[in-house]
């Protein structure tokens, strides 16, 4: 008995474990996609039309894929998680 008990503890905290991992993953991929419109559009205003195309197109990939993930991260306490590794990983935009 303890020893499935012990098995189900440690189960469910690689379960959590993982979800934080793909919070971060996720996160991640929406703050490379931020960034890069950043850049692009920092471009545009250099009078690079393409530029600016390109950035208008990351936008709309990040914007839908938030909108993704929102309904992937449906808790509050996920959600705030996520926002908190967004914030992070925008951070480190150049």
């Amino acid at each position: 008995m303890k020893k499935s008990i012990w098995i189900v503890g440690i189960f469910m905290s690689l379960t959590l474990l993982s979800c934080g991992n793909a919070i971060d993953s996720d996160a991640a991929k929406v703050a490379n996609l931020q960034c890069e419109a950043k850049e692009l559009a920092q471009s545009a205003m250099s009078g690079d039309a393409t530029a600016m195309e390109e950035s208008k197109e990351l936008l709309a990939k990040a914007t839908k894929l938030t909108s993704e993930l929102q309904k992937k991260y449906t808790s509050i306490e996920d959600q705030q998680k996520f926002q908190s590794a967004l914030a992070k990983a925008l951070g480190n935009c150049n």
